[in-house]
């Protein structure tokens, strides 16, 4: 039976039910350490650090919430996959694109010859067109993943705009700079929109993605570099 595909609405209401079994039997942890509602990735992933780590409740209780913490566990890996292969993707699709030997990039992630590159290559690339280009597969998906996400999204697009002429100077004069400037610009209009949107998210995703430490030169405030790093792990 093929695994479903799990989205932050349904490990939210995973979180939800152990968090409710946890209330139920009397956990004396639960309101110092366990989220009181799950909103994003970083929620999942306290949750389930907390059933790992917070064993004062008996063993029925936690072997009632074993199914919510399966269902939390398939969803970060689920997550960690599209992470993986979109990173994968981008590292296959530049080199690709500046014409670098393929077994240089390829050897280090197993891919020992040119033609081992090109199927990886290829087959990433029929899946992101059967996808849609979205990792969270169909249009409900992609909305409701924005939606749990908009917040983050908006606060890098913002840091993106107010920064906008320290961040480019991090990026010398080229493609990569161009390529920069139109992004932040494209996020700082598709700010005016009510909800985020697929093209802000891309916009942002992709000027964060320039900015990534292997590229750009660190931003000389501690909290722009502490953002920009979130939005790669995020975004990519």
């Amino acid at each position: 039976m093929p695994v479903p595909r799990y989205s932050i609405t349904d490990a939210a209401q995973a979180a939800a039910c152990i968090r409710q079994l946890r209330l139920e039997a009397g956990d004396p942890d639960l309101d110092a350490s366990f989220p009181a509602t799950v909103l994003d990735d970083l929620d999942v992933d306290a949750v389930v650090e907390y059933t790992e780590a917070h064993r004062r409740v008996g063993p029925s209780v936690r072997a009632a919430e074993l199914e919510h913490r399966a269902v939390l566990v398939e969803y970060q890996r689920q997550r960690e996959t599209a992470r993986y292969e979109r990173r994968l993707f981008s590292v296959l699709q530049t080199g690709y694109q500046l014409g670098v030997h393929p077994v240089t990039y390829g050897a280090p992630m197993g891919l020992r010859s040119r033609q081992a590159v090109y199927d990886r290559r290829t087959r990433l690339t029929r899946k992101r067109a059967a996808a849609g280009e979205r990792s969270l597969g169909d249009e409900g998906r992609a909305r409701e993943w924005l939606d749990a996400h908009s917040a983050q999204l908006r606060a890098l697009a913002d840091t993106l705009v107010d920064c906008r002429e320290e961040l480019l100077e991090l990026v010398d004069d080229g493609p990569a700079h161009d390529e920069l400037v139109r992004n932040i610009d494209a996020a700082g209009t598709l700010l005016n929109s009510r909800r985020p949107t697929q093209d802000l998210c891309t916009a942002v995703a992709l000027a964060v993605h320039l900015l990534r430490p292997a590229v750009a030169r660190p931003a000389s405030n501690p909290v722009v570099r502490e953002q920009l790093a979130q939005g790669l792990r995020l975004l990519w």
